[in-house]
């Protein structure tokens, strides 16, 4: 069971934090929130509630804004998560499908407002507020009047083709119909989202409970796995819905010139649109709207997990543009955790991949949330103690962000007569799993399974090995790996590169067929090709997350040189503190590491050397920060022809920085580059300036 640390309020994040544990803590977080996007995007199975990975992102923006330096454009507060799943066609979305940010009540919803009145320097416009669907967003592409595509978002850029999927649902409609008086443009995109109702969602846990199946937790979930189904006489079945809440991309005239009016559009040639979205002229109206539906919230027959409110005018929305992965233009009013008390019945121990045992609750089943409720998370025997639950005591458990549990605290009064039952939690000196010694820092919260060869610690390393901001060998999931390791097929990382002589062994194990094993096998000889740095992040060592492993190939530019470094060389390491360098030095000093290490060099033949940067180049000595999007190029190759021209890319804009180029939707960038007097320029004049440097065209 993955358990999150505790929310951090923005108040609790400090400035002035030392810029190694900074660094410590920003890695840690990406890593985290990363792991959680692939679970809720790519699995649709959560392990943390919206609520408490909205804190983990709030924690990370804030430490980059307090630490610019840190800041990159591949962190998890620049860009929409998720990627497409394995067995569908990727789709390239013609506009990008953004995220929301999330404000939690009035107060915040007033900062959001007063920051667009600021933009704008104007009051004078009006919001469109509608219920927040808990389901899965979709884009939809309709050419002369007829559905031809329907994806999932994915990452925002790139989603999954589901079209036959989507088909089967039978409130979307196969071909709409130009309004009365006018005509459809020649192609054009809808977006929505599908969900399951909650009448649908009883009906298929009744007939899984008849069947002795295991039931589905939530309707969101269950509605992402439906549309995920090669075969779609599955999703068929299951009787999923759908409302439109947005015109996309046009080709030709817009048809609407607000968003209002383009949902009354929507609805008007056949599409099925929320009915209680509304449009509002005050923000005192949009906050009563949204408190509104917070009481009411029970009253539908569908989840709905906050409001979505949005600026109306489209040519506003444009002005105000996009910051990180979020348009400024619209903002989620995200909806408090709903609460049950049930029984704690025991407090049990997990492990990870570190060793970290971590405490949860062992629940009465409640009914919270819109789920069935049997667990629920402790995060660590210092919170278990500051909470003083016991084994027997009445609990409060809420649903943060209708997903994971969580134990708010004892029913205090409910203990009175039943002390002597009640149970006082302690962690265990051995293991759960493998019995070993259990081991405990003072000073510390975490408590560690002393074991490097647990069973679990183990498997929890091979994903986190094969992942993708490591190896990135797809078809190592949780399950895969647990497997692997209980038959006795890997006993350690570098065991997982012998599986091709094991060929005979994986065939027999359940759900693998020959093309299966063919395609991973191919997938682990392609791994051994990956520069240095991914190989570093694999490898688990504490404190080395992409921004440091980096780092380090970068600065030793091969393995040899990394594993005989010294300490005083690690700390010369831009970037590395004392924490980190004593942590990379101690992982690399210790006997077992270094066994592990020659197998992966001398038998499997990894790769151990990283591309080194170039030298002398036209933008040589140069740090330039790139934002917006370009018109010639992705701003992904704007950087990498920086990087081969000798230049340095920066995260963020300092004092140091040579200049920005800033396409459109330049955000926060491109005010702090004119806030710190460092030179904005546009693409065209970048690529004016390196003719002038002798660079010709490519």
């Amino acid at each position: 069971m993955t358990t999150p640390p505790p929310r951090r309020s923005r108040r609790q994040t400090s400035a002035t934090s030392a810029p190694e544990a900074a660094r410590a803590r920003v890695e840690a977080l990406r890593a985290e929130i990363l792991e959680h996007d692939r679970r809720y995007y790519e699995q649709a199975a959560p392990t943390i509630g919206d609520n408490q990975y909205d804190a983990l992102v709030s924690e990370l923006r804030d430490l980059e804004a307090a630490h610019p330096d840190l800041a990159t454009q591949d962190s998890p507060t620049q860009r929409v998560s998720g990627r497409p799943a394995e067995g569908f066609a990727v789709v390239e979305h013609r506009e990008p499908m953004l995220s929301l940010g999330n404000v939690f009540g009035r107060e915040e919803l007033l900062v959001w407002y007063q920051r667009l009145v600021r933009l704008t320097e104007r009051s004078d416009f009006a919001f469109v507020c509608e219920p927040k669907i808990d389901g899965l967003a979709i884009a939809l592409v309709y050419r002369d009047g007829r559905f031809v595509q329907g994806s999932t978002r994915g990452d925002g850029t790139r989603g999954e083709n589901i079209t036959p999927n989507l088909e089967t649902i039978r409130s979307l409609p196969k071909q709409v119909r130009a309004p009365q008086g006018g005509t459809l443009p020649t192609a054009f995109e809808a977006r929505g989202e599908v969900y399951l109702s909650k009448v649908e969602f009883s009906r298929l846990n009744e007939q899984r409970a008849a069947s002795g199946e295991q039931l589905y937790m939530n309707p969101r979930n269950t509605a992402a796995g439906s549309l995920r189904q090669l075969d779609a006489s599955i999703t068929a079945s299951r009787r999923l819905d759908l409302f439109t809440y947005q015109l996309g991309w046009v080709e030709g005239e817009r048809p609407a010139a607000t968003h209002y009016e383009a949902i009354a559009w929507l609805k008007a040639i056949g599409f099925p649109t929320n009915p209680l979205a509304e449009r509002f002229t005050t923000i005192e109206d949009v906050a009563t709207f949204c408190e509104g539906w917070a009481a009411k919230r029970d009253a539908l027959d569908y989840e709905i997990d906050g409001v979505v409110v949005k600026v109306d005018d489209f040519a506003l929305q444009r002005a105000l543009g996009v910051v990180g992965r979020e348009p400024r233009w619209a903002v989620a009013w995200k909806f408090p955790a709903e609460q049950a008390v049930t029984r704690l019945r025991e407090i049990q121990v997990s492990v990870g991949r570190t060793g970290v045992l971590t405490p949860f609750a062992a629940l009465e089943p409640v009914f919270v949330g819109g789920a069935n409720v049997g667990m629920a998370t402790l995060h660590n025997f210092d919170h278990v103690r500051a909470l003083d639950v016991r084994e027997g005591d009445d609990v409060i458990v809420q649903r943060a962000g209708d997903v994971i549990p969580q134990v708010v605290g004892p029913v205090l009064a409910s203990r009175v007569g039943r002390e002597h039952e009640l149970r006082v939690f302690h962690m265990p000196d051995t293991c759960p799993v493998c019995d070993a010694p259990v081991e405990h820092d003072e000073g510390e919260a975490a408590y560690y399974c002393s074991n490097p060869d647990c069973p679990v610690r183990l498997a929890r390393s091979l994903e986190h090995f094969t992942g993708r901001a490591a190896l990135d060998i797809e078809g190592f999931g949780e399950v895969m790996c647990a497997t692997l390791v209980a038959r006795g097929l890997v006993h350690s990382l570098a065991d997982l590169y012998d599986l091709p002589a094991k060929r005979d062994e994986l065939l027999a194990l359940e759900g693998i067929g020959a093309k299966t094993l063919d395609a991973l096998f191919a997938r682990l000889e392609a791994s051994k090709s990956q520069p240095l740095h991914r190989l570093l992040i694999g490898l688990g060592i504490r404190h080395v997350g992409s921004e440091t492993a980096r780092a380090l190939a970068t600065h030793f530019g091969t393995l040899d040189a990394l594993r005989v470094a010294t300490l005083e060389d690690l700390q010369g390491v831009d970037g590395i503190g004392p924490i980190v360098a004593q942590g990379v030095y101690h992982w690399f000093q210790d006997t077992r590491h270094q066994a592990l290490l020659d197998r992966l060099v001398n038998d499997a033949h990894v790769r151990t050397t990283e591309d080194a940067p170039a030298r002398g180049g036209i933008l040589d000595g140069l740090t330039i920060v790139v934002t917006g999007s370009m018109e010639r190029w992705s701003r992904n190759e704007v950087e990498s022809l920086i990087k081969s021209l000798g230049g340095k890319v920066g995260a963020s804009p300092t004092k140091k920085t040579a200049f920005v180029v800033s396409g459109d939707g330049g955000g926060t960038k491109r005010d702090k580059a004119e806030a710190l007097g460092v030179e904005v320029i546009d693409e065209a004049t970048f690529i004016e300036r390196l003719h002038e440097r002798g660079w010709g065209d490519r």
